[in-house]
């Protein structure tokens, strides 16, 4: 480097030349600039934030007008469709208030250690609390960590919804510091321990008391409080009954700390250690359980109620405490004649084949161990083919578990007919289910619900709702459009191949989508959804059928077949056919018509009047018609297949409906309606298993329960399909050739014309050429020639035969030639008949002359007698008009 004098002053020369001073002027005046906005937007920022946290805490009720504590406890009513009372909701099944001083003190304690352990420290908020759990949360990187005091956790419960989830929190921040103002630290706990959620839908401390240990609260031991207080922060996770070892593992944390906050003393703590409290829980359950039931129509309902509410912005809790306690009027759509039928029949074991009858033993024992080490829960679930093997199969349990006769335990044995079954009946027209049968057996309070919960594989009901009915609706297919049968492979994406099966194995002829549904046949109703309307689309009309238990991963090319990753329940798949009878418009399946509160007023409200939320358009009017008009085939058409079992028990209403039966015979379905409901039955093993030979009994029981629902009520037809404006036509078809018929068609003493539905898009155009009138030769019994007598002819009318789909030629006459002899060496080309005139292109009718012998040494087509106008106009029965030609 260059230190020179000359050096220096050339720089300094430099540094103080003019434009290096406006340089340096400018950066020091953008800096400030830069700096003075970020100060300004952070004013700004500050003064947004606080101008929206002014506005939340303006927007939040008078704490003064607000009422924390829990409500008063009535019995909540349901009544059937008449009006009449069939069950009720008790609120000592749920919650009993109790004054503080009622609870033992190491409940209070453990309830603080475990939720709010500065809750006597602070003012309605826990600053250090809300530190520590960003801090937590942080170094996890969740959110897991919470930091709401009992105060925060008590206004949460009793007053703000659920809703927006960052202003209720401003809110409930503020109102507990209000409320901490208003009330003692006592009062505030003595509400929330008659509030919190303590699983198995109980809530309050008195309740749960009695739920799992059968005894009031004020006679917990120590170990007991902290059994009960752990399970409010994961009610399932930490639920005595269901999982103890978590339960008990929470338990030690929270007796250490209560020793640490000085509640317990160290030998207290020990002696907390070495008492089995789910001994006892396990003997009240068993207790619990063997108590007279909800229906499983209740049960539904009861959940629905819960959902709804929680639309409407309560916590899970507080709609269970709604429920149960909150004096509700619950208007539900039960009718209970309706009701009664589906159990009788559901119940007749005698409707179920013997040979498959089974057992289904859901096992589990608790207790404690000769050491007085606790026994961990056991449970299995297993099916036994009869009641000889149900000892047997116990005793073999407890040597796996390892239990002895010097053990203490209690056991749980709930036993289920199988095959199980489930039965769904609504009005589809509003929505509104009638009659609800969850499965066989006795009933017990956890008894699994096969109509709302099983998911299992619909089979061939899905082929009608995912190929059909978006086909007709997307105006692709009509019910007389043709489709060929035949061996098909599609490409998968992961570059294999699949062929779908017929279940008769058959692969020949032409079907049209009436014969396809009414046949069930497979391979069409997978070219139908894959080539004519595409999977996305039928995944699409699926989820507006109502289904919720579809994912991404069916949308495969076996979705019309019912191959699905989850299944769907009976009550979906009910609601789904029930909008093909609704004229294509879905109404969601409700249980109840109105819930009023315990001052009258209306809480929720199902009625017709508010039917419209709860429904949807999927299909168009003219779809669902055809569709039903269809289905009928399935129970009364030529070739109805197990359909004819339906109808050979319910022989009063139109019925149209799909059988489903998967291709491993493990479940049966039928979903059908009448002019009145829609019902569908479900069959099968609890574990899915197949069941052989079973002589379709499931549409014997579906039929029987109809026939009994429908039998005073007045007679009804389905609503025709409507042709007028619709672009739907009635078209005569011969089925013979599947295309227009033609008089000859409708001479043929088999009674091969049939009227059938098409769309302007894909009506026939052409005739039936197979039926045709020939002149024959009576002594050759051949198609007459030119040389045949007069007096040796007759008109005769004829179905051309069809070989590898080209039309074979009847033979001519060789008796008769132009020597007129009776053998002539070479008969040449024999003529026969003329054809008759060409139909004409306008339509027109006229008379079309009978056959004339021809000089022209060729063979004529026979005659194809016209009939109808070629290009009828849509909503125009065309089938007028037939003129048989003369003589």
């Amino acid at each position: 480097m260059n230190y020179s004098k000359d050096s220096r002053d050339k720089i300094e020369k430099k540094n103080k030349s003019k434009t290096k001073q406006m340089k340096k002027k400018g950066k020091v005046t953008a800096f400030r600039i830069i700096i003075i906005s970020l100060i300004i937007g952070m004013f700004a920022l500050v003064g947004g934030g606080l101008g929206i946290f002014i506005g939340i805490i303006k927007s939040t009720p008078d704490p003064s007008t607000l009422d924390i504590s829990p409500q008063g406890n009535y019995t909540s009513f349901v009544y059937d469709s008449e009006g009449k009372p069939i069950d009720s909701f008790e609120p000592a099944e749920n919650r009993e208030y109790v004054e503080l001083k009622d609870i033992p003190l190491n409940l209070q304690h453990a309830v603080v250690a475990t939720e709010d352990e500065r809750f006597y420290e602070h003012n309605g908020i826990d600053i250090r609390g809300i530190f520590r759990a960003i801090v937590t949360n942080l170094k996890s990187g969740s959110l897991s960590e919470g930091a709401s005091t009992i105060t925060q956790q008590l206004i949460k419960n009793n007053i703000l919804s659920s809703d927006k989830a960052f202003t209720r929190k401003i809110q409930e921040q503020y109102l507990a510091i209000e409320f901490e103002k208003l009330y003692s630290k006592d009062t505030i706990l003595e509400y929330y321990l008659n509030t919190i959620g303590l699983g198995q839908g109980v809530s309050g401390v008195r309740a749960a008391s009695k739920r799992y240990f059968g005894k009031d609260v004020k006679d917990l031991s120590l170990t007991e409080c902290v059994v009960i207080a752990v399970i409010t922060q994961r009610p399932t996770y930490y639920n005595p009954i269901s999982n103890p070892e978590n339960n008990w593992e929470k338990v030690k944390v929270v007796l250490q700390k209560m020793e640490d906050q000085g509640y317990i003393t160290p030998e207290e703590h020990a002696a907390a250690l070495k008492e089995n409290p789910y001994e006892n829980i396990y003997e009240v359950h068993q207790e619990y359980l063997e108590k007279e039931p909800h229906s499983y129509f209740i049960d539904a309902l009861f959940n629905q109620l819960v959902s709804d509410l929680k639309d409407q912005g309560y916590t899970e809790a507080n709609a269970k405490k709604m429920i149960y306690g909150g004096g509700l009027k619950i208007y539900s759509t039960m009718d209970t004649k309706m009701q009664e039928i589906a159990d009788k029949y559901i119940q007749d074991d005698s409707l179920y084949p013997a040979h498959l009858y089974k057992i289904q033993l859901d096992y589990s024992i608790s207790g404690k161990k000769a050491d007085g080490t606790p026994i961990e829960e056991q449970v299995y679930n297993i099916i036994v083919n009869n009641e000889d093997e149900v000892e047997s199969f116990k005793q073999k349990q407890l040597e796996e578990w390892g239990i002895t006769s010097e053990d203490t335990y209690t056991e749980n044995l709930i036993k289920q007919p199988q095959p199980q079954a489930s039965f769904v009946l609504m009005d589809y027209a509003t929505g509104q289910v009638k009659a609800l049968s969850g499965g066989r057996g006795e009933k017990s309070n956890l008894s699994f619900n096969y109509a709302t919960q099983a998911k299992r594989q619909p089979g061939s009901t899905f082929k009608v709702l995912a190929a059909y009915a978006p086909a007709l609706d997307m105006g692709e297919l009509s019910p007389g459009s043709e489709i060929i049968n035949e061996h098909v492979s599609y490409k998968l994406g992961d570059g294999t191949t699949w062929s779908p099966k017929n279940w008769d194995g058959n692969y020949e002829g032409t079907y049209t989508v009436r014969q396809a549904i009414a046949n069930s046949m497979n391979v069409i109703a997978v070219k139908t959804a894959v080539d004519c309307v595409g999977i996305e689309n039928a995944f699409d009309y699926l989820k507006s059928f109502g289904f919720t238990t579809l994912t991404d991963s069916d949308k495969v090319h076996s979705l019309p077949l019912g191959g699905l990753t989850q299944g769907v329940t009976p009550l979906e798949l009910n609601a789904a056919y029930g909008a093909i009878a609704n004229d294509g418009v879905y109404v969601k399946p409700v249980f109840y018509t109105q819930v009023k509160d315990s001052e009258d007023r209306i809480i929720i409200d199902n009625t017709n009047e508010a039917i419209t939320l709860h429904s949807h358009t999927v299909l168009k009017q003219s779809t669902a018609r055809m569709l039903t008009n269809m289905m009928q085939e399935v129970v009364d058409g030529p070739s109805p297949h197990t359909g004819a079992r339906v109808r050979a028990n319910f022989k009063g209403m139109p019925i149209a409906g799909k059988t489903g039966t998967t291709t491993d015979n493990k479940d049966f379905v039928f979903a059908g309606y009448t002019p009145y409901y829609v019902a569908t039955i479900w069959s099968g093993y609890s574990q899915p298993a197949p069941i052989n030979n079973g002589g379709n009994y499931h549409l014997v029981i579906w039929g029987k329960i109809m026939s009994e629902i429908h039998e005073d009520l007045e007679y009804k037809s389905f609503p025709k399909v409507t042709i007028d404006n619709s672009g739907v036509s009635e078209i005569k078809i011969c089925t013979v050739s599947g295309k227009r018929a033609t008089a000859l068609c409708e001479a043929d003493p088999n009674h091969v014309v049939k009227n059938e539905f098409f769309t302007s898009a894909n009506k026939p155009t052409e005739y039936c050429d197979l039926h045709v009138e020939v002149e024959i030769c009576t002594e050759s019994h051949k198609v007459a020639n030119e040389y045949c007598p007069a007096d040796k002819r007759v008109k005769e009318t004829r179905v051309r035969k069809v070989v590898d789909g080209v039309i074979v030629q009847d033979e001519i006459c060789d008796i008769h030639g132009p020597d007129n002899t009776e053998n002539p060496e070479n008969p040449g080309d024999i003529p026969g008949v003329s054809p008759s005139p060409d139909i004409p292109d306008d339509g027109s009718e006229g008379a079309y002359p009978s056959p004339t012998p021809t000089p022209t040494p060729t063979i004529p087509e026979p005659s194809l007698p016209p009939t109808v106008d070629p290009n009828p106009t849509p909503g125009v029965d065309d089938d007028d008009g037939f003129f048989f030609p003369q003589g």
